[in-house]
């Protein structure tokens, strides 16, 4: 009778049986909801965290399929609040607390400016598609520093639940993209 129960758990453990796998499979990474704004012909999805959060989050990473090709996107959106002015930011720079450095130049044309009741918004948003693992790795860390360099620089420490949601985004990111 042990050996029998040995062999139907050795079988569950190895994958064998289809409807174990399905039902631990990695899509249900926990937490990941449509995402809210104008995706004009794209499925688009990210952490909950970042999709109802009342704070004003600095960034912001998105992934899903284009509606027509069913092809794989994911991208960062780094977004600056300001109540006075636009800060017309140039660089962007993202650390982490073992030194490791990520640079983007920002390209004016693509730096998008909205003005609503009581904030300035300026997003510059681009693809990641290609740079998903190293990301993961990047921001599977303690400390993660934002600095967007413009007229004022600013500077920010992102908080442990916005850097949990954003690699939990990163793993859904890459396991839509490798389906």
């Amino acid at each position: 009778m042990k050996n029998i129960i040995l062999v139907i758990s050795i079988i569950f453990l190895s994958g064998c049986v289809p409807w174990f796998n399905s039902t631990t499979n990695i899509s249900d990474i926990s937490g990941i909801v449509r995402a809210r704004g104008e995706y004009d012909n794209r499925f688009a999805y990210r952490h909950k965290y970042m999709n109802n959060s009342i704070k004003a989050l600095p960034l912001i990473v998105t992934a899903g399929t284009i509606k027509n090709t069913g092809e794989f996107f994911a991208e960062i959106d780094f977004r600056v609040y300001n109540k006075s002015q636009a800060i017309n930011f140039k660089y962007i720079d993202l650390y982490n607390s073992q030194g490791i450095k990520w640079e983007w130049e920002v390209y004016r044309n693509r730096l998008q400016v909205e003005k609503n009741r009581n904030f300035i918004i300026e997003s510059y948003s681009m693809r990641i598609d290609s740079q998903i693992n190293e990301l993961i790795k990047f921001f599977n860390d303690d400390a993660i520093y934002l600095k967007i360099i413009g007229d004022v620089n600013n500077f920010k420490r992102l908080d442990p639940k916005h850097t949990q949601s954003i690699i939990l985004t990163l793993e859904y990111a890459k396991y839509i993209s490798q389906n």
